[in-house]
């Protein structure tokens, strides 16, 4: 039959150029030839008409016409097509319809109960249509819908549609208008509107309105969000979203994007237009975090630029006018601090190289702007070289930092250090690190406390040599059985340098906030950073077990603990390492199958064995049933009267698939050491499918700074397949 159908193609096409010259003469004067074959051509030389029949195919200008039977009238220059009709244009769009009539190289017709496939999977379907300069279709009471039709009930309307009057699919202007238009949900008329549009699924990005966010109650009363996104080229795009509030002013909020080959560049920020002034800080704390602030805004940015193949450079801004302004208005939740960054980096064969400076703004309540240090620049640069003969490394390092404030301590410093690593083995199948280093510090400080109570002010330049050897051994024993594998791993490190090494006059910027555990047990320098050295003799020892089996997952243990030869401690207070035998850490890592993992990490107290810190967290289930949560506790510690150091803090949260389309979550934050007070908790239920979402969201913040309040919010948010997601808030109250 293929071949049959070959022949009498050829034979049509030799049919209709021998037995119709005229028809031939009007093919080869247009533009661009046809091509066409089917399973019987004829001729009627008094009517002008060339009649193809059978599986006719019909190929011009990049589209491709298929039918039942195909006309063509050669003294009105009109195809004519009926009988499972389908159009394949140039962009992949599919035309369907049970009949046609096409001019001007197919350019130009009539369509009867016409049916479009888009490119995407999305459908147009229309009672009439009618095909203008090959680029635009204008159809009569259309339907859209990128949803699946139902397998089993096809005439069941889909998830969601809309229907119109008239629909107009412009190619070249790459829309798809609506006119009379009414969206349907399961069938069920939900929204009205005179006028509607949205680019086709050809374009990736184009300008125009985007669905409104709506919300009522809280501390903004109602309030709405319309956003506009501009294509400005196709490199660069702004979305402007300006959210009017009942109570609160006017939030002009904007982003601005573009890319180029060497870099790209995102800037997002806002400003509050007829705000009321408000206190941004408790009564009591300092000026800073105090005032009432007229304007109100905030910018986040980054940007990152490639210079040439080993440099590049770039930036990060975070910068708000007051600690509760981001809360407030419902941006992004932020960090307890923004950091603002500008850098450069060099990447080398075996080599990194970074300058940056930073700024940083608190967005605690009681931590004032005025402390806040702007280190401006500090500057690294790590090298490391090839193994020698014996298998060690030489690692060269540098660091120089200028830091000032307006109220506090100001820090110059210039660092470099030199290390050899050498791993080896032991006659007895026992392994072995070792490290030897030396490291220079040349510091000039003004302003420094030499104690928290010291109402003095000190300033001078000092400087310290800082060598130090380290030794690592360990000896796994191994013992294989079947699919598992068992290891058994005692642990001891020595670590030796001269004792003191930090002077008063050194203040410590970069080396706080260090709390011994099991993952720093084993390290030569154990405290971050460079104003502080890990100073003085001593002995690490401990414990390493682990179970591994290719069907049963695997669970490691290490529990271990350090003394120090040195009685003065350069560790601070609560930290686990301020005595000289320090407190038994330990970490517990279980996953017996892959629907299970557990973890617990803790801190004892070194004489009483006394809970000080303790860490675990599960999750567990299949992926459409999984339930995790965490606990973390801080007890008290001897000599530690801060109260931010004591506290337990639990978190539970559970993701459940209820069936192919709806899912349920929830999750609970909260502080069990003060009555259980909440900090953030909510549910979510979700719908969604291949062409549409909802999803409902209940939250419950228990966070109070500024004008912001403890409450809770009901947040609906709906997605629709080409056309984005538009936000709802039902429910909004403040305690």
């Amino acid at each position: 039959m293929a071949g049959g159908r070959l022949i009498a193609g050829i034979v049509g096409v030799v049919v209709a150029a021998a037995a119709a010259p005229a028809f031939a003469q009007n093919v080869a004067a247009v533009s661009k030839p046809v091509l066409f074959q089917a399973d019987q051509v004829e001729y009627d030389q008094d009517l002008g008409l060339t009649v193809a029949r059978g599986h006719v195919e019909l190929d011009q200008a990049d589209q491709i016409l298929l039918a039942d039977t195909v006309t063509y009238n050669q003294r009105t220059d009109v195809v004519t097509a009926s009988g499972h009709v389908s159009l394949l244009q140039p962009n992949g769009d599919i035309v369907f319809a049970d009949y046609m009539e096409l001019r001007d190289e197919l350019r130009e017709g009539f369509i009867k109960d016409v049916r479009i496939l888009l490119t995407d999977g999305s459908r147009l379907a229309a009672n009439t249509g009618r095909r203008v300069a090959g680029n635009r279709t204008d159809l009569r009471r259309g339907v859209y819908s990128p949803c699946e039709l139902c397998a089993k009930d096809p005439s069941r309307p889909p998830v969601w549609q809309i229907k119109a009057e008239r629909v107009v699919h412009d190619k070249q202007q790459q829309l798809i208008e609506y006119h009379d238009a009414t969206m349907e949900l399961d069938g069920w008329p939900v929204f009205y509107t005179p006028y509607f549009s949205h680019p086709d699924p050809s374009v990736k990005r184009a300008s125009g309105f985007l669905p409104p966010v709506v919300g009522a109650g809280g501390t903004l009363g109602f309030h709405i969000t319309t956003p506009y996104f501009w294509a400005i080229a196709p490199d660069k795009d702004l979305t402007f979203r300006p959210m009017v509030t009942q109570n609160a002013g006017i939030v002009l909020d904007q982003e601005y994007r573009q890319a180029w080959g060497f870099g790209k560049l995102d800037v997002d920020g806002s400003v509050e237009v007829g705000g009321a002034q408000v206190q941004t800080g408790p009564p009591g704390v300092p000026t800073a975090t105090n005032t009432a602030t007229s304007i109100r805004g905030h910018v986040f940015g980054n940007g990152i630029f490639d210079l040439n193949p080993n440099w590049r450079t770039g930036f990060n801004v975070q910068r708000v006018s007051d600690q509760a302004y981001l809360l407030k208005y419902h941006f992004p939740q932020p960090p307890n601090f923004l950091t603002s960054r500008v850098y450069a980096e060099d990447f080398g064969p075996r080599s990194y190289g970074n300058i940056s400076a930073y700024s940083f703004q608190s967005l605690n309540s009681l931590v004032g702007d005025g402390i806040q240090p702007v280190v401006a620049p500090i500057a690294t640069y790590d090298w490391i070289s090839d193994a020698d003969r014996i298998g060690g490394r030489l690692e060269v390092s540098g660091n120089a930092l200028n830091l000032v404030r307006h109220s506090g301590s100001d820090i110059r410093r210039v660092s470099a250090k030199t290390e050899w690593r050498l791993p080896f083995d032991g006659p007895l199948g026992d392994r072995y690190r070792l490290s030897l280093s030396m490291r220079g510090d040349g510091y000039d400080s003004t302003n420094v406390q030499f104690a928290p109570n010291d109402t003095a002010l000190h300033s001078g330049a000092t400087g310290r040599a800082f060598p130090q050897a380290a030794l690592l051994w360990r000896y796994p024993w191994v013992r294989r059985d079947g699919s598992a594998n068992e290891i058994i791993e005692p642990m001891a490190g020595f670590v030796a340098a001269p004792n003191g090494g930090n002077p008063a006059i050194i203040p410590n910027e970069d080396s706080q906030g260090f709390e011994f555990d099991e993952t720093s047990l084993f390290r030569p320098d154990r405290l971050p950073g460079y104003d502080r050295v890990d100073s003085g003799q001593r002995v690490d020892y401990g414990l390493h077990a682990g179970l591994y089996n290719t069907d049963y997952g695997s669970s490691s243990v290490l529990i271990g603990q350090s003394y120090r030869f040195e009685k003065q401690s350069p560790f601070p207070v609560g930290s686990g390492l301020e005595n000289q035998l320090s407190d038994v850490v330990g970490g517990l890592l279980l996953s017996p199958t892959t629907q299970l993992d557990l973890y617990y990490r803790m801190r004892l107290d070194h004489a009483t064995l006394a809970m000080r810190r303790q860490e675990m967290g599960f999750s567990t289930g299949p992926s459409n049933f999984r339930v995790s949560g965490s606990f973390i506790s801080f007890k008290s510690i001897p000599g530690l009267t801060s109260p931010l150091a004591i506290g337990d803090q639990i978190s539970v949260a559970i993701e459940t698939a209820l069936t192919r389309y709806w899912s349920f979550g929830v999750h609970d934050t909260r502080n069990i050491s003060q009555g259980g007070n909440t900090i953030y908790s909510g549910a979510d239920l979700t719908y969604r499918d291949d062409c549409f979402a909802v999803i409902t969201s209940v939250q419950q913040s228990g966070v109070q700074l500024g004008d912001v309040r403890p409450g809770i919010s009901v947040l609906v948010t709906f997605v629709f397949k080409n056309l984005g997601e538009t936000g709802l808030k039902v429910l909004s109250t403040q305690q």
